[in-house]
């Protein structure tokens, strides 16, 4: 799972890298995020089943487990993945402003909201707890910083009649730069729980 998530972050790190760069080729960039939400959709849904399907519980592909914080962390972080799926698929066709906000701005801007879900429900699983010599609470609190980032990007790219000045897109690029350079490192600080 920790691979797709970096492979996910890697690929939505060099797209916003690249529409940073002057004269950033935005079709082959969108097409880019498009193909990082899919490891992302990926590793989230096996988290989800890995959440569901904890041990003295009977294996279930699809299950409700409320009771389980895990389980309503990965839970709300695939809808958010499959959230992301559509808002970078729509994002690769040439829309209005007004489709881009219905296809592209409102799936982003409720992904985010997910993910931020997720991330409380993380922090709440491990009680709020900081302990720097921990790398499964460090990933906790390093994906809670790029779920705020991906929300901050989200917020900040609302499509309007009138382009926004630079600085704003920029704004929201860097966001989304640090949100998946945070989401790579938190699941970088996870492979240590591998085993062996």
């Amino acid at each position: 799972m920790s691979v797709l998530f970096m492979i996910g972050a890697s690929l939505f790190m060099g797209a916003s890298i690249g529409f940073l760069l002057p004269n950033p080729n935005s079709s082959q960039l969108n097409i880019t995020y498009f193909v990082g939400s899919i490891p992302f959709t990926s590793a989230a849904f096996l988290q989800l089943l890995d959440a569901s399907n904890q041990k003295g519980q009977s294996w279930q592909l699809l299950v409700y487990r409320p009771q389980n914080t895990g389980y309503k962390a990965a839970l709300s972080q695939w809808l958010g993945t499959i959230l992301f799926n559509l808002n970078t698929f729509d994002a690769t066709f040439n829309l209005t402003w007004q489709q881009s906000d219905f296809l592209v701005w409102t799936p982003n801007m409720i992904g985010s909201i997910f993910f931020m879900i997720s991330a409380i429900y993380l922090l709440k699983d491990i009680n709020f707890a900081f302990d720097s010599k921990n790398n499964e609470f460090n990933s906790v609190w390093v994906n809670f910083l790029g779920c705020l980032t991906f929300l901050l990007s989200a917020f900040t790219s609302i499509y309007l009649p009138t382009a926004f000045p630079i600085w704003v897109v920029d704004f929201a690029l860097i966001n989304t730069l640090l949100g998946a350079f945070c989401f790579f490192l938190a699941s970088a600080l996870t492979l240590t729980r591998l085993p062996k």
